[in-house]
């Protein structure tokens, strides 16, 4: 055990002040920092019985059951740490643990530490109790578990060969080469017990690649508020316009349709017709094309697997615009902050339409302005792009406007697009941005200019999860340690009542008033513990949703109906055709205690 306790002593303040400092300073708890946590205070009880060892070999001829006992601890406390250290690499080469494996894991170690206190170990002293240390099939034993344990760290390590590089193994690499000098030594030593001071280095090492959550999580945190700043400024900006583009075409239409009682003229009241059948097409366009997100979804997408930068595209379009506009035209130009940054499409034939479109504005405007405008409506996996190009220039009459709005998919169909056309006129840009999934919308006045407005839905490149972002997850799991639930509901007075009366459980919750939603958090990955739905949405069945998710046959999320009492009789139904509970809103309260109660 050694011929002496220097090696100890000096370990043990080392050790105490890194779990001192470690529990002191606030950390998110993940698995990792337990584990290390637990590996320190490990350490920390294994110095001391190695302590108590150097007193257990010298009182062994009047104290042997004692003595005996703690010389086994420190065997025992070997494998307990390896063990633990063990685990703490697997974890990190990414390898999932599940909880079978933990408790057989803690089983295989509790039987392996009956088995050395069972097993015989003897004490040899030396030169009057200057040299003693153990030996026996008690150690050997140890020393063979330890073996086995250091073969699967380093498969562990073959395994997660490509992120070797990373700072975290180099507690790993310590491992083995304070291990293998440790163990060198003590073969020509025996009396030289250096394993559990090379563990308080080993930990000591840890400490320090082990990265401070906190600094990191408060500089995302306010980079992240930043973002949210801007992207908040923006989409006030972006529903500020929309709600005057929707104000304008409602007050023009009860200003003509006022006008129309006191006209007895039958082109007059055609006219009139025609100005209110192209404001509706406006409105339509406004609130079912641009600002309904219940309709974006990767389905609706016109998939091309070109990758391009949504950014550069429009500086490139600007670029060109600029140059060629007349110098008594003030050109603006604006883009919303919460872009993504690349998108998959079409980018030439989306640089075509909105280059097409400028061209025309730049042709029709000699004084005043041209406004380029990009907006963004970002939903899980998708961007639907506003773009908005609009001009003072000479406009074009009403009936050249709703030429261009009326065309349908036989009209669109027999222009004709010629593939070395840089140029395209507005209808065959209509017919473009059509092509590519889009929509557009033309509003004019003769003399007063033209505003084009193009709404297209692109998928957004999935960027790799980096290491910020997996701590983030952790602190968000942190904080709800509870359920994690997803409520639909159109009733946005009774969404309220579930997700408050739920949040008052502790419970983590997301609530939604499309039943879309549902659909596409599960397919971009969104874990929950359970999912609620109202019977019956505007978009979006309960049943259609349920059998939308059960198309994914991994799909084990409990899925529970909220339906009215009149549907009472038909509950059995509910259950048949595959929900996991049903619950009746005149008891909601108590229903929602029973499901959670369930689930």
């Amino acid at each position: 055990m050694g011929t002496g306790i220097f090696f100890p002593v000096c370990a043990l303040p080392i050790i105490v002040i890194i779990i001192t400092s470690f529990n002191l300073k606030a950390h998110i708890k993940s698995e990792e920092t337990e584990l290390f946590n637990f590996l320190c205070i490990l350490n920390a009880v294994g110095l001391v019985i190695e302590i108590l060892c150097s007193f257990a070999c010298r009182m062994a001829d009047t104290h042997y059951f004692l003595s005996i006992f703690i010389l086994k601890s420190y065997l025992v406390y070997l494998i307990f740490w390896t063990a633990l250290f063990t685990t703490y690499i697997i974890k990190l080469s990414n390898t999932k643990i599940n909880k079978v494996f933990r408790l057989l894991h803690r089983i295989i170690v509790i039987i392996l530490s009956a088995i050395i206190y069972v097993l015989p170990i003897e004490i040899v002293v030396k030169n009057n109790y200057q040299i003693y240390y153990t030996t026996g099939i008690g150690v050997k034993f140890s020393y063979f578990v330890s073996f086995v344990y250091v073969i699967i760290i380093l498969f562990s390590m073959l395994k997660n060969i490509k992120n070797l590089k990373s700072k975290k193994y180099l507690p790993v690499f310590l491992f083995f080469i304070i291990g293998t000098i440790s163990i060198v030594i003590q073969r020509i030593y025996p009396q030289f017990l250096l394993l559990t001071y090379a563990e308080t280095l080993i930990c000591l090492c840890m400490y320090f690649t082990i990265e401070n959550p906190d600094v990191q999580m408060m500089e995302e945190l306010y980079k992240n508020k930043k973002l949210i700043e801007k992207s908040s400024e923006d989409t006030s900006n972006f529903l500020f316009r929309m709600t005057q583009d929707i104000k304008k075409p409602i007050k023009d239409i009860f200003e003509v349709s006022n006008d129309m009682f006191n006209i007895n003229d039958l082109s007059e009241l055609k006219d009139g017709t025609k100005i209110i059948n192209n404001k509706a097409r406006e409105l339509d366009y406004l609130v079912n094309d641009a600002l309904d997100v219940s309709t974006m979804s990767t389905k609706t997408i016109k998939v091309f697997d070109t990758r391009y930068n949504v950014l550069n595209l429009f500086k490139e379009i600007k670029y060109q615009a600029e140059n060629k506009i007349n110098k008594k035209v003030r050109f603006e130009y604006s883009i919303s902050n919460n872009l993504p940054s690349y998108l998959y499409g079409d980018s030439i034939k989306l640089k075509q339409a909105i280059y097409s479109v400028l061209e025309n504005s730049i042709k029709n405007t000699s004084s005043g302005f041209i406004s380029l405008e990009i907006n963004s409506i970002v939903k899980y996996n998708i961007c639907r792009l506003i773009i908005n190009i609009s001009d003072s220039g000479s406009g074009m009459n009403i009936e050249d406007v709703n030429d261009i709005l009326s065309l349908n998919i036989e009209d669109l169909s027999k222009i004709n697009l010629s593939s070395d056309k840089k140029e395209l006129n507005l209808k065959e840009i209509k017919k473009l941005i059509t092509f590519l999934g889009g929509n557009l919308i033309v509003k004019s006045e003769d003399g007063k200019g033209t505003d084009v407005s193009i709404t297209i839905d692109q998928k957004i490149v999935e960027v790799k999860d980096n290491e910020i972002s997996k701590k983030l997850d952790l602190y968000e799991q942190s904080l709800h340690k509870n359920k994690k639930i997803m409520v639909v509901d159109d009733d946005v007075k009774e969404l309220s009542k579930i997700t408050n009366y739920l949040e008052k459980k502790d419970m983590n919750v997301s609530g939604s008033l499309f039943g879309r939603d549902v659909i596409d958090k599960i397919s971009n990955k969104h874990k929950f513990d359970l999912i609620l739905l109202d019977d019956e949405t505007d978009t979006y069945s309960a049943y259609e949703v349920l059998k939308e998710l059960k198309k994914d046959k991994k799909f084990n999320i409990p899925v529970v109906i909220l339906i009215d009492d009149q549907k009472e009789f038909i509950k059995l139904h509910f259950l048949k055709d595959g929900f996991a509970d049903v619950i009746l809103k005149s008891k909601l309260e108590s229903e929602l205690d029973r499901i959670l109660k369930r689930f």
